[in-house]
């Protein structure tokens, strides 16, 4: 066999301009399908942050009604613990000068009148 025989069968085959031209129209298709794939991934990672958002600014409203709720509770129990604390007071300070009116109409030789019921 001639040398240009050989080299046909060991080298590999030149590539047809059809050839080339169909390699170059697949390689566009794939870069398109990638940039697809791409295109969507970002578009999936966008609606899921967004998603994200929505729900945590959902989650910062409910908590900040349930906040204002409490503190509307803490304001109730304060004030009505405060009138307790007043009334125990004047409780006291009646008891006291109840007390001291006794004493001294006790030294003045007179009593107190206490009415039963």
């Amino acid at each position: 066999m001639s040398k240009e025989t050989n080299l046909r069968y060991e080298l590999p085959p030149k590539s047809t301009k059809l050839k080339q031209q169909y390699m170059r129209n697949i390689q566009c298709q794939d870069e398109v399908i990638d940039q697809g794939v791409v295109q969507k991934e970002i578009d999936r990672k966008q609606i899921l942050e967004k998603w994200v958002d929505e729900s945590n600014n959902k989650m910062q409203a409910k908590q900040r009604a349930k906040d204002q709720k409490n503190l509307i509770i803490e304001m109730k129990l304060a004030g009505r613990a405060s009138i307790l604390v007043r009334q125990r007071a004047l409780a006291l300070k009646l008891e006291a000068d109840q007390k001291m009116y006794e004493e001294e109409l006790a030294k003045v030789g007179k009593a107190f009148h206490k009415q039963r019921m």
